[in-house]
């Protein structure tokens, strides 16, 4: 785990979530590198112990979800405002997705929940985390 010192680098920062194991999460996490193009964005797996100490613990959902998590401004989301949260961080043309904001959140989360269900079906599962790059590693937790 990560020492505290380290961690608290992430207070007021955007942190996504993400499992370590799964090849459709990595994937995920590679797009959002290649269009978070202003690297506002820190990144930690859900294996890691990073959101346990950095994120408060009534916030905490249990079991964790099927699904990324993003912390911003002291607020944990999950699922589809997650993603949609997310994605106003990234470049043009990605960062359009954000309007999908405006479909109720019981019909974008049934949707999120689908493809979180069949991710090992879609992209495959890991043994490991992915290794940033060097350039990278300062965003990774």
């Amino acid at each position: 785990m990560q020492s505290l010192q380290n961690i608290q680098q992430l207070q007021g920062k955007p942190v996504i979530f993400y499992d370590g194991t799964c090849g459709f999460c990595q994937g995920s996490v590679q797009v959002v590198l290649k269009y978070n193009q202003r690297q506002n964005l820190y990144f930690a797996a859900l294996q890691s112990g990073v959101m346990e100490a950095l994120v408060p613990k009534a916030q905490i959902p249990g079991p964790l979800p099927d699904s990324i998590l993003f912390y911003e401004n002291g607020r944990l989301y999950s699922e589809s405002e997650a993603a949609l949260r997310i994605a106003r961080y990234l470049d043009f043309p990605l960062s359009i997705l954000a309007v999908f904001r405006i479909i109720p959140l019981s019909f974008r989360d049934f949707v999120y929940r689908l493809v979180a269900r069949n991710r090992y079906r879609i992209a495959g599962r890991t043994d490991a985390c992915m290794l940033p790059s060097p350039e990278q590693r300062a965003r990774f937790f």
